[in-house]
């Protein structure tokens, strides 16, 4: 019988690093654009054509946490006096794979996001009558999920 995995298991690795610990991960979906015409003499239905396909912005969500590699990467767009004028280049763009673990550990289903950069960087709200646990969040901009 196929493994039936659960939803809490999966890390992110990102071209020079892996991590664990994102508790909610969105975004990996893939559109295709329907295009419809009429065709004279056929008035029964439309037409339905495949068009452009589309990406969704991945976001990942982990708790705030000392690791830096997520700010160095986004330091690369967002701080232009780091960036020294590169923002043109494609040096910011990384391929981005997403695995979903079973209750073992063992890495089952891949998800690859291509040509992956940091759209959006926030942190949650700073309350101090809270005490839940401070939440990262990181929006991907990206021309391919597979």
């Amino acid at each position: 019988m196929p493994d039936v995995l659960r939803n809490f298991k999966f890390e992110v690795e990102v071209e020079g690093f892996t991590r664990a610990g994102f508790p909610k991960i969105s975004g990996l979906k893939r559109t295709v654009e329907q295009i419809e015409y009429r065709e004279g003499g056929e008035n029964e239905t439309p037409h339905k054509l495949s068009g452009q396909v589309n990406f969704e912005d991945v976001t990942l969500e982990r708790g705030v946490s000392t690791d830096e590699d997520f700010t160095t990467w986004c330091n690369r767009i967002f701080n232009v006096d780091q960036a020294d004028g590169e923002q043109g280049d494609d040096e910011y763009r990384k391929t981005v794979v997403i695995y979903a673990k079973n209750k073992a550990g063992q890495r089952k289903v891949k998800w690859t996001i291509f040509r992956a950069w940091p759209k959006e960087l926030g942190d949650s709200d700073l309350d101090a009558g809270a005490n839940d646990v401070l939440i990262e969040s990181l929006v991907l901009a990206n021309e391919g999920i597979k």
